[in-house]
């Protein structure tokens, strides 16, 4: 019989399920609104997130797993809020780098 140790090893990881798509949903959703704005594209991104997060369904630690989609659901709302920018900007007739960062 295996020590009670390694059962708590085999513990400290744990794979996105449904119960925490419930429990996370909520944070990474506002975490994508405050950023957007925007409730239509919000919920795009919001998609996207999760999608990226059930088909890479590595094993994470599960303190850190709702701090990994935060950090994903960030990036891609400020990588689509600044496409948007450009977009914007491309159709006012503005005259805009793409190369320039940040």
């Amino acid at each position: 019989m295996a020590p009670a140790k390694n059962k708590d090893h085999k513990q400290d990881n744990c794979k996105l399920t449904p119960e925490l798509y419930d429990l996370y949903a909520p944070t990474v959703y506002s975490k994508v609104l405050s950023i957007v704005h925007k409730e239509q594209i919000a919920e795009k991104i919001f998609v996207k997130v999760f999608t990226l997060a059930y088909t890479n369904n590595n094993s994470f630690p599960v303190r850190s797993h709702l701090m990994s989609l935060i950090d994903l659901a960030h990036e891609k709302s400020c990588k689509t809020v600044k496409a948007l920018a450009i977009f914007s900007a491309c159709c006012s007739g503005a005259s805009i780098s793409i190369c320039d960062k940040k």
